[in-house]
């Protein structure tokens, strides 16, 4: 099958088609209004939780096991010679004469025609309730009646992920289910008493605007050795009205309907929460009955569409840009800022193969809020604030934490960790162009002591000051951003180039922060720091034609060209551009080579050549074979800053062919849907690179930093509109081969028109008046409406 076989983009509708629903693994799509949460492939595999995918898992998905992608939210339609089939193809997999399945921002659709007969399924969170909401529109075009019988079926999780896991052929006996007649609802309480947050236990259930019978057992549903394919309730055409006070849960609504000639109807259904089912049972209950009327009318479920759909609106109209090749154009406008809000909410823990259970990485989460700053700085803050709770008086900060679950901070000690949280306070800085929030104040980890967010700052570049090794670099401690390269430091004296880089640039920006906002001691302070950092990297770092990756325990360098494995790595290269570190001669060298050694036709590996691994190494760098993960797979998110950096040095062209590479679109053109596997629609963290015989195999999608850093550069470094502290940075990056590219961006208020091209020339105008391209544009300078021509 050829790769435009199984999918297309519909762009003016923000649209993803896809054509087949066997793809080589499950594509996804995220339902969320940021409490209530699902996923659903192209088959209509998924689950859904509420809060957290940890102790709040609403219904059960297998991860690993095969056959994948199951179960999901299924609807089962039974015709009159006892024929089964589902508008999703999956569960029953009978052949359809059409069918696709369309994924929106926020909305997942299924359009299937059997027999004449034609159902399309629509499934979306309620942004005002915790809900759910799916919708069935069944149409009957043919020249004769139909009648038929409609199953809606989910499979219920005992919610606390790792004790179903380990536990749950115990605690199956502390959960049941019921049937409310008055609302056409089943229920679900699950009741294990070690629930960490046992006030907040929710009431689960499943309603329908029309029911005939229902079941509230796996068991009952499917039949003993029955199957999600063919269910030996639905074989019976209805279903046998039973609940469970023990086993294994499910929810199931059945519906016998009759078509004529022309006729359409509609069946909605919810899947919800109302928490307190525990500690307030009737208040509880109440919520739930007066409710579902409203939600599950058409008024209801059509203005919850509504919002859904306006919401998204909202976030994606803040940039628009139009672009000469479209594959980039969508990735810029639609896929990487829904993939932003995915990470946003999700942090690296839940997709298709990634069960949930992996706590709020700090690093992850203030990269991600990065991201968010520019569209919505409100979010970006209040997610700051939270971060800084888990941060420690000397300024470290923890690895993982796990704020729903009430579970333990991971205290991992990392040389990065601390240093990404000044760079997401600058980010909400230049786009609020606001220094109060800098005064507010936050509680460190133990909550024995406040401070201002500042202050905080502060403490983490303290924290990097006194942990220093021999050469005046940072200590690597468990590890920097490459969690494997701890390697090299297991005595605690190896010490971290790329942490270097990151010190110092982190540096620049609190230098910025504090002149912005009359910190002058604080800014005295960070500018020997500054110098220090500097002229150690200026006496340590390079290696003669690239720059090396750290020193070990023995004070030998890593990623040099005495080193037999591992002899460049990608992140040195990049980072000296961004922190402004050696000559041009040095940075543009650096990049050279890396393009030299790292370059592949996906994308750039994250360092060559790959470690070896057992049996050939006893005592390895990593369990990594070469070629894969973080051990010389083209690591897409160590892409972003070679990208990012390409563009600061004014390589359009190259910064540009490194982004195009990367698209997962053409990396699909380039090795083949099978090859590739992942969706075409979200970023990735690695492709497996040249040296392992899958080299072209996509891992982890959507929930990685790749999403945060490829909106970043693209929007601020290719495209160009870069906030500033004392103005509006305009630095469009034109490819030789194009005449130019508009964008529309809203910005602290203003909306920006920019028109980038191709002259020759070197000029820059703000409404009509000639201004200095090199300088940003001060932000009292702009009005509501602006329109800026920038000729390169």
């Amino acid at each position: 099958m050829q790769t435009m076989d199984y999918f297309e983009f519909l762009d003016q509708e923000r649209a993803l088609i896809i054509k087949e629903p066997r793809c080589p693994q499950p594509w996804i799509n995220y339902l969320s209004n940021g409490r209530m949460h699902a996923f659903v492939s192209q088959a209509g595999g998924g689950f859904a939780w509420w809060k957290s995918a940890t102790v709040y898992r609403l219904t059960r998905y297998r991860q690993h096991l095969a056959p994948m992608d199951g179960p999901g939210f299924y609807i089962y339609l039974r015709e009159e010679d006892g024929t089964v089939w589902s508008p999703s193809w999956r569960p029953a997999e009978t052949e359809l004469d059409k069918w696709k399945a369309i994924h929106r921002p926020g909305i997942s659709s299924f359009e299937a025609t059997y027999n004449g007969l034609h159902a399309q399924l629509d499934l979306w969170v309620a942004p005002d309730h915790d809900a759910l909401l799916w919708e069935l529109k069944l149409s009957n075009p043919s020249n004769r009646s139909r009648k038929l019988d409609a199953f809606a079926y989910v499979e219920l999780s005992q919610m606390q992920w790792t004790d179903e896991f380990n536990w749950g052929y115990y605690i199956k006996y502390m959960l049941r289910t019921d049937y409310d007649e008055a609302t056409r609802s089943v229920r679900y309480l699950f009741h294990h008493q070690s629930h960490p947050n046992i006030s907040e236990v929710p009431l689960v259930y499943f309603a329908g605007s029309e029911v005939d019978t229902w079941c509230g057992s796996r068991e009952d549903f499917l039949g003993s050795y029955g199957s999600e394919s063919c269910p030996k309730a639905i074989s019976k055409g209805n279903l046998n009205n039973r609940g469970i006070s023990c086993g294994e849960p499910a929810a199931a609504l059945h519906r016998q309907l009759c078509l004529e000639t022309g006729q359409s109807h509609s069946l909605r259904f919810a899947l919800g929460v109302e928490p307190g089912a525990l500690l307030e049972p009737e208040r509880c209950k109440q919520a739930i009955d007066g409710l579902l009327p409203t939600l599950l009318s058409k008024e209801g479920f059509d203005e919850q569409r509504e919002r859904c759909e306006k919401w998204w609106t909202t976030h994606l109209e803040k940039l628009s840009c139009s672009l000469p090749e479209p594959e980039l154009q969508r990735m810029i406008e639609t896929w990487s800022p829904v993939n932003t809000v995915t990470t946003a909410r999700f942090s690296r823990s839940v997709n298709a193969t990634a069960p949930g259970i992996r706590g709020i990485g700090f690093r992850d989460t203030c990269q991600d809020m990065i991201a968010i700053a520019y569209r919505r700085p409100d979010w970006a803050l209040d997610k700051l604030r939270s971060l800084l709770t888990e941060q420690h008086a000397d300024g470290r900060a923890n690895h993982t934490s796990y704020p729903i679950e009430k579970s333990p901070s991971n205290e991992s000690l990392h040389s990065d960790n601390h240093l990404w949280l000044p760079m997401l306070a600058h980010a909400i800085a230049v786009e609020t162009g606001d220094p109060g929030f800098l005064e507010e104040t936050a509680s460190f980890y133990t909550n024995k002591e406040s401070a201002t967010i500042w202050e905080h700052l502060m403490r983490a570049l303290r924290f990097t000051e006194s942990h220093l090794g021999s050469h005046n670099i940072p200590l690597t401690l468990r590890s920097d951003w490459n969690d494997i390269i701890g390697k090299f430091s297991k005595a605690g004296r190896g010490e971290s180039l790329f942490a270097s880089f990151q010190y110092v640039y982190v540096l620049r920006q609190m230098l910025a922060l504090a002149q912005w906002s009359g910190r002058n001691d604080d800014a005295d302070t960070i500018r020997e720091w500054l110098h220090k950092q500097t002229t150690a990297l200026d006496a340590c770092a390079w290696d003669g034609g690239w720059w090396r990756r750290g020193f070990d325990d023995n004070g030998a360098p890593v990623g040099s060209r005495s080193s037999p494995f591992g002899k460049i790595f990608l992140n040195p290269q990049s980072w000296a551009v961004l922190a402004r570190v050696g000559s041009r001669e040095q940075q543009e060298a650096g990049m050279a080579a890396a393009a030299e050694h790292l370059l592949t036709d996906a994308g750039l590996k994250i360092l060559s050549p790959g470690f070896k691994t057992w049996p050939e190494e006893s005592n390895p760098f990593s369990g990594y074979g070469p070629g894969t993960g973080e051990n010389g797979a083209i690591f897409c998110h160590a892409n972003t800053w070679t990208i990012m950096a390409e563009a600061l040095l004014g390589h359009a062209d190259t910064a540009w062919e490194y982004f195009r590479r990367l698209v997962p679109e053409n990396v699909i053109h380039r090795f083949g849907v099978n090859t590739y596997g992942a969706d075409p629609h979200a970023w990735l963290s690695n492709i497996v690179g040249p040296e392992n015989t899958r080299f072209g195999w996509g891992n982890v999608v959507h929930i990685t930093g790749t999403a945060a850093w490829m909106d970043i550069v693209a929007t601020q470094y290719l495209l160009g509109i870069r906030s500033e502290l004392t103005g509006l940075r305009i630095d469009p990056q034109i490819p030789t081969h194009w005449t130019g590219f508009t964008v529309r961006r809203q910005v602290r208020g203003h909306w920006i028109h920019l028109k980038a091209k191709r002259s020759g020339h070197q000029r820059l105008q703000l409404n009509g008046h000639i201004m200095d391209p090199s300088q940003s544009i001060p932000w009292q300078r702009l009005a509501a409406e602006n329109e800026i021509v920038a000729e390169m």
